[in-house]
């Protein structure tokens, strides 16, 4: 199998994984806030790749390479990205946050042209259009809610996304997909402790509300092992061997697995508008998949 194929799948995976992972997330946060969560995640995730370190699974070489660049990297992802997502849905609704984050695709072109000069066809433009157009179908019928500072937040999430796309592929020349990713969930995992200490520093005890709870460990469990290692390993790998504007469309593949999860799982209601929004996401990723690209920047 082409490396091109193999990281189209990779990438395609894991925004499958992120897709399940708001069902996840909903359970945990029906127990505790969204910063105890995502330390709570990263800080499992981080722990998993340590294992991974010291069992000899995977190595891990960072001395004498632009580990600023990382910081950068994790900084963008996960740190920026989830507290705009987080506090961005939480002050507008699920339909226009959906919407919003559905830009991804349109910011990967305009990235990935601006700082790695990444050719942009009319067929890509036309296809991270229509991928809009899908997800603004399947958020039909829902809830509009509108905040300026919500807006703001969700259109900085959307560019983090990007920029992650943007600086793993150009940080692929120095950097093991394992490598990018264990930098990542250290900064993460640093940031997001320190952030939930500050926000319960007059209720510490209400930490420990959360972790005895089963319920909350496997939404844990999922969410950093299966959602944080296993995904992002996929996507750092992906981004060696797709451009930008490819693997940023993929992320829009999150939006018909979450809904698709919701009606099967949660039996959520669903309509005829959300299945051409399905539609129209899943044929223009695909359009985009089978699209012939070359320029691998990774060993």
């Amino acid at each position: 199998m082409k490396r091109s194929t193999l990281a189209t799948l990779a990438g395609l995976l894991g925004y499958s994984i992120f897709g399940f992972s708001f069902l996840f997330s909903k359970i945990a946060l029906g127990l505790t806030t969204p910063l105890v969560l995502l330390s709570v995640r990263f800080l499992t995730a981080f722990l998993v790749m340590n294992l991974l370190v010291l069992t000899g699974k995977m190595r891990l070489s960072l001395r004498g390479k632009p580990v600023r660049m990382l910081l950068l990297l994790g900084l963008v992802q996960p740190v920026v990205y989830f507290i705009c997502e987080n506090y961005g849905i939480a002050l507008t609704s699920a339909s226009f946050s959906g919407i919003m984050l559905g830009i991804i695709p349109i910011a990967g072109l305009v990235l990935g042209r601006l700082f790695l000069k990444e050719p942009c066809s009319t067929f890509q433009v036309a296809c991270a259009l229509l991928s809009i157009v899908g997800v603004a179908l399947t958020s039909v019928g829902g809830e509009v809610r509108f905040s300026l500072l919500g807006t703001v937040l969700l259109a900085g999430a959307a560019v983090s996304a990007a920029l992650f796309n943007v600086i793993s592929r150009g940080t692929a020349a120095y950097f093991t997909a394992f490598e990018r990713t264990y930098v990542m969930f250290a900064l993460g995992s640093a940031v997001f402790t320190i952030l939930a200490l500050a926000e319960n520093r007059r209720d510490l005890a209400a930490l420990r509300v959360p972790l005895s709870d089963p319920w909350f460990w496997t939404a844990v469990l999922y969410l950093s092992v299966v959602s944080s290692v296993c995904a992002f390993l996929l996507i750092n790998f992906s981004v060696n061997y797709i451009s930008v504007a490819k693997a940023s469309l993929f992320s829009n593949f999150t939006t018909v697995i979450s809904v698709l999860a919701g009606i099967f799982i949660m039996k959520d209601s669903f309509s005829p508008v959300q299945l051409a929004g399905i539609v129209i996401i899943t044929l223009s990723i695909f359009g985009v998949s089978f699209q012939r690209e070359d320029g691998a920047l990774s060993r």
